[in-house]
């Protein structure tokens, strides 16, 4: 009867180790990463008016997501309030909250998506989306 309990358990681990994940990249690693994620990062404050997402392939065929604010929002930050994974769509919530510096004349995340699957869609807490941005790569 132990040695089901222990196989169970196994299991459960497995599956649960098989979901997708996200992690966030910090802006001080940004140059570690694909180099046209710190190209992009910098078109964001030169043109700060930019208000979206733009997806990037990283390594292994992992991606990364960069979320902008736009300048009306530069007092603001976000952190990413929760990714959904399903084969029909990857849907990425995020939270809008205050800055305690504004040091970006344009706010941005860098959400890491070891895949993405069906529809992409990136919105805020409320569901109001963002579009991609139509930044030529």
């Amino acid at each position: 009867m132990r040695f089901r309990w222990v196989w169970l358990f196994v299991i459960m681990l497995q599956l649960v180790g098989c979901q997708p994940s996200y992690w966030m990249l910090e802006k001080d690693r940004i140059g570690e990463g694909n180099p046209d994620l710190e190209i992009y990062a910098n078109y964001l404050q030169i043109h700060d008016d930019v208000k979206g997402y733009q997806v990037f392939t990283i390594s292994e065929g992992k991606k990364m997501v960069v979320v902008s604010l736009g300048n009306s929002e530069n007092e603001k930050q976000l952190e990413v309030s929760d990714v959904k994974f399903s084969s029909k769509e990857t849907i990425v919530t995020v939270k809008r909250k205050p800055a305690p510096t504004a040091n970006e004349k344009n706010p941005y995340i860098l959400i890491g998506l070891d895949k993405i699957e069906g529809e992409f869609i990136v919105q805020d807490e409320k569901g109001n989306r963002f579009e991609e941005t139509d930044y030529q790569q």
